[in-house]
């Protein structure tokens, strides 16, 4: 459905190097704080220091990924992503993953315990939304974010692999993301599972975390129940303007860059393709934090890294949401870069981040234990 997704097989360099990279990533996360403070690691306005951990490996991902995707054909650049996700990847073990899909679109499901042939009961399920700027990510690049938070959650993950802008511009990704919500909504069976409609999760990263956002703002307008909860990490909320954190952080060097933000928009927006008119980024479903009225959404946990461009659009759109009267929980992962939900592998601070999300998500769900 996507061209370029699915294409990318390791070879034993890619092995060799993904090993290396973890292993420099847990020799450097082991550093004491002072030995932080001679490396001279970067620090912020707000002074978070950036992790040893992580700036060693970006380090390294200069140069084993020279080329920028906004230099090359958008098929080409989801090749590039696949190959960055498997060297930040780990192995977290789940009990079940099937490909198949719901309402027509594509899905991954993992389960944290087997399925049976009676099917058992209702299980809490999780509708993932992967990141990748609504024009790279797939169901590959997010298998290691997904697997962290079935394990780490209890929760039934269906994962998402909605079209692709330029192919697809918006609101093709919407409209899958909704597809699939809603037909789980409704009691589509999932693996040979039964969904539990009353715990719902949505999440997604970055692009995802917008579209899981944006899901929750059409599911309002629909006359839908919300979720019972809306796990945004390093979410889009705005594509109609930038804000400080995008001049502090947008140059090369931390991952995402402004000009990779451009390009993204470029593409989900429609100017790359022979639409008559674009779409205007100050549409809600587009950029949830313009959308009025906030109010009867989804209790939202809002996740950030310190070191973001993203960082301050997603902590403006958690305070939008609590001044509405949403249940928020905020976290600002100081030390870390966008990228840390697919980055467990890598990076301590990663790993903290997700186990504070899935433990956060069981007492929301109640499936501690």
């Amino acid at each position: 459905m996507n061209p370029g997704n699915g294409e990318f097989r390791p070879g034993l360099v890619d092995s060799v190097t993904a090993a290396g990279a973890r292993l420099l990533g847990a020799v450097t996360g082991r550093l004491p704080t002072s030995a932080w403070r001679q490396w001279g690691l970067r620090r912020n306005r707000d002074g978070d220091v950036l992790d040893p951990d992580v700036a060693a490996t970006l380090l390294s991902l200069k140069v084993v990924s020279s080329l920028d995707i906004v230099d090359v054909p958008p098929v080409h650049s989801r090749r590039i992503v696949e190959r960055e996700a498997y060297l930040a990847a780990g192995n977290v073990r789940v009990a079940e993953v099937t490909d198949t899909d719901v309402a027509g679109v594509p899905v991954r499901i993992y389960l944290d315990k087997p399925s049976s042939p009676s099917a058992g009961p209702p299980r809490p399920t999780l509708i993932y939304l992967h990141g990748g700027g609504w024009v790279t990510g797939s169901l590959d690049s997010h298998d290691a974010a997904c697997r962290s938070l079935c394990a780490g959650g209890g929760v039934t993950v269906v994962a998402v692999d909605y079209r692709l802008a330029p192919e697809h511009p918006f609101p093709a990704a919407l409209e899958d993301a909704t597809a699939v919500f809603t037909a789980l909504q409704d009691g589509a069976p999932v693996a040979g599972t039964t969904v539990d409609t009353d715990r719902l999760v949505i999440s997604g990263d970055s692009a995802g975390g917008n579209l899981a956002a944006s899901c929750c703002l059409w599911l309002r307008e629909h006359g839908r129940a919300q979720p019972v909860l809306q796990q945004l990490f390093v979410p889009v909320t705005d594509l109609s303007s930038r804000t400080a954190s995008y001049e502090e952080f947008g140059r090369a060097g931390l991952y995402l860059t402004a000009a990779q933000m451009d390009w993204y928009e470029h593409h989900y927006l429609g100017r790359s393709s022979d639409l008559t008119v674009a779409e205007d980024p100050t549409n809600p479903l587009i950029s949830p934090l313009l959308e009025p009225d906030l109010a009867g959404l989804a209790p939202a946990y809002v996740a950030v890294a310190g070191f973001d461009p993203l960082r301050d659009e997603g902590e403006a759109y958690a305070r939008r949401l609590e001044s509405a009267g949403v249940t928020v929980t905020l976290r600002r992962h100081r030390g870390l870069v966008h990228p840390f939900v697919n980055s467990v592998a890598l990076w301590s601070g990663a790993q903290r981040a997700m186990a504070d999300a899935t433990t956060h998500m069981r007492t929301t769900l109640g499936t501690h234990g």
